[in-house]
């Protein structure tokens, strides 16, 4: 069994209206970490707008992974022939995926693969997930159904990030999930894994590179974000300052940079 890691360990409880896990130990610029696990939809999102997926992985570097399912979802879209991908409404879909794929078979994004040892906590995290689908189903008032049940099991990409960040954290390394989704935040918080999304992704950006206008930043975010990744209204930015390096009036409290 690989060794319970001394940053791997129990997070106190989330208010029951928070919808995303927001680390606060976090500083706004990036925390140099051994691995950065993105899902699918965040994957998605960047490669919507190919600028920023570029600067993301510039960025972050060799950090950047994913696990097995998200290569397997992502994969499985580019695979669709492209004069069939209008009439199944995967065109843009597909044309993110393709970009991907290229960045999967050039290593710059690598693939990893959860523990034997994570089976059990698979289940744990699978059925966590589950709960909150049902707590979702009924604040919007609607019926939970058998099907709902299966709900999870799309969740695989998310499932499997969280497996491999905690196998990593317990090995001794350090790891985040990045994810736009809310569920999946919470659930890595409780197991002990923070998580980054869209918009912290692209805050980071803008404190590395001054010459970038938050204007155009909190534009991107809103392109990237109408068809895949869409964040919970309690992390979405209600304005460019969200992409504001307060550095440039001298000391940035936000990012940390002096």
């Amino acid at each position: 069994m690989l060794p319970r890691g001394a940053n791997l360990r129990p997070r106190p409880s989330l208010p029951p209206a928070r919808r995303y896990a927001v680390d606060p130990s976090l500083p706004r610029r990036r925390r140099p970490v051994t691995t950065a696990l993105a899902d699918t939809g965040m994957l998605y999102a960047l490669a919507h707008r190919p600028k920023y997926l570029e600067m993301f992985l510039e960025s972050y570097g060799e950090t950047v992974a994913v696990a097995t399912a998200v290569e397997e979802e992502i994969r499985k879209i580019a695979r669709v022939p492209r004069v069939t991908r209008a009439r199944r409404n995967l065109v843009l879909m597909g044309a993110c995926a393709d970009r991907l794929v290229a960045k999967l078979d050039d290593k710059t994004i690598t693939v990893l693969e959860p523990s034997e040892e994570s089976a059990e906590l698979e289940s744990t995290v699978q059925q966590q997930l589950r709960e909150l689908d049902r707590a979702a189903a009924e604040r919007r008032g609607t019926v939970w159904r058998p099907v709902d049940a299966d709900r999870a099991k799309r969740h695989n990409g998310e499932i499997e990030s969280i497996l491999v960040a905690t196998d990593i954290i317990k090995a001794g390394g350090t790891a985040i999930v990045l994810t736009n989704d809310g569920g999946a935040s919470r659930v890595a918080w409780r197991q002990g894994v923070s998580a980054r999304n869209l918009r912290d992704i692209l805050a980071e950006l803008a404190c590395e590179n001054p010459d970038m206008k938050e204007e155009d930043l909190l534009t991107a975010f809103n392109e990237m974000t109408v068809d895949f990744g869409t964040l919970p209204a309690d992390v979405r930015p209600a304005d460019s300052s969200a992409f504001r390096c307060r550095a440039l009036a001298g000391v940035c409290h936000f990012c940390g940079d002096r």
